[in-house]
């Protein structure tokens, strides 16, 4: 679904630090946000997924606003992934089937299709392994492997590849590039 950003404005405690932001994202499309550290990108992803009220101006996806959609519904759809992964403490295969236990989960969880992910990006010996013992670089694969079983229309990602190698950051970024979502990523 095409995600619309009209005169958005972020910032905090209502002094802005980005503001008159515009941009379309198409459905499939993989969109690329850079600029100086500081400079609200971090800000801005959290205020597209709702996470962050926007300080002004209007985010929809499919014509439809946050409050229409619903706000769980919203970051389910438009799903932020953080640089830093969170994890509960359970083993990568149960924090991988976490989500889907909630109440706004569309879909049961598909172990097989969460096992080809880990496997596709290098992870395949670590299901069973306690989160918590896992490395930056491998958090983050566990991370963007949960965003994507989640299956959003829109994935933001906050430099989701920092902690990783550049061949582990390829297959990632290979891996990404054949889902449907959207990415919008800053690097």
């Amino acid at each position: 679904m095409r995600l619309s950003v009209n005169g958005l404005a972020v910032g905090f405690e209502g002094v802005p630090i980005q503001h008159e932001i515009d941009f379309v994202i198409e459905p499939g499309a993989r969109v690329g946000l850079s600029g100086p550290s500081g400079s609200g990108k971090s800000t801005t992803l959290r205020a597209l997924a709702m996470l962050d009220a926007p300080l002004e101006g209007e985010v929809t996806l499919g014509g439809q606003r946050p409050a229409q959609i619903g706000y769980p519904s919203w970051r389910r759809r438009v799903l932020y992934v953080s640089q830093r992964a969170s994890f509960f403490g359970g083993t990568v295969l149960e924090e991988l089937e976490r989500p889907f236990g909630f109440a706004t989960a569309a879909q049961p969880f598909d172990r097989g299709r969460a096992l080809e992910a880990l496997e596709t990006l290098g992870l395949s010996t670590k299901q069973d392994a306690p989160s918590g013992e896992l490395s930056e670089g491998e958090r983050q694969r566990v991370s963007l492997v949960r965003a994507v079983l989640l299956d959003p229309d829109v994935l933001l990602l906050d430099e989701p590849t920092s902690a990783l190698d550049s061949a582990a950051a390829k297959r990632a970024e290979a891996w990404l590039d054949a889902g449907r979502a959207s990415v919008l990523l800053v690097t």
